[in-house]
């Protein structure tokens, strides 16, 4: 049988009520990922979400830039495990033309930050997405409506 994947959007960054970062992402469903993160990469996310540039490139931008000068090309993000409370994604990545994609094992919270830099989807595992998924929004600030009531 054949993985399926769910193309979902990143709502946003935001703080948890102990103070950790995650990234909210959502399918067209309104099913509703987070993925913890790190500080850093938290606000990587968060500066190119709100257009900010930075006067030297942050990890994320070297890494994209990288593969660019050297001919290749990211495709999409993939979030394609959870296992024992953690996540697992990949970059895929497109070499020259005929060639088969690769795939290279990274931390979600740094996949989230390449594939908006690269513009490029970000796909998570309908298993992956079912298990992790949260019943009700984390944060009202990520929130289209507003819930007051």
């Amino acid at each position: 049988m054949a993985e399926e994947f769910c193309a979902v959007e990143l709502r946003g960054v935001a703080e948890d009520k102990f103070g950790y970062d995650f990234a909210l992402l959502c399918d067209a469903q309104g099913r509703q990922l987070p993925i913890w993160m790190g500080r850093c990469q938290a606000v990587a996310i968060a500066f190119k979400l709100q257009g900010e540039t930075m006067p030297r490139p942050l990890t994320h931008d070297l890494l994209c830039n990288s593969v660019e000068r050297l001919g290749g090309q990211i495709t999409r993000v993939l979030i394609d495990d959870f296992w024992q409370d953690t996540f697992y994604a990949k970059v895929c990545l497109a070499a020259t033309a005929g060639e088969p994609e690769m795939q290279v094992d990274c931390r979600p919270s740094d996949g989230i930050a390449i594939a908006i830099r690269a513009g490029v989807p970000i796909l998570v595992r309908e298993d992956v997405l079912e298990e992790g998924k949260v019943p009700q929004p984390l944060t009202p600030d990520l929130e289209d409506e507003d819930d007051a009531g």
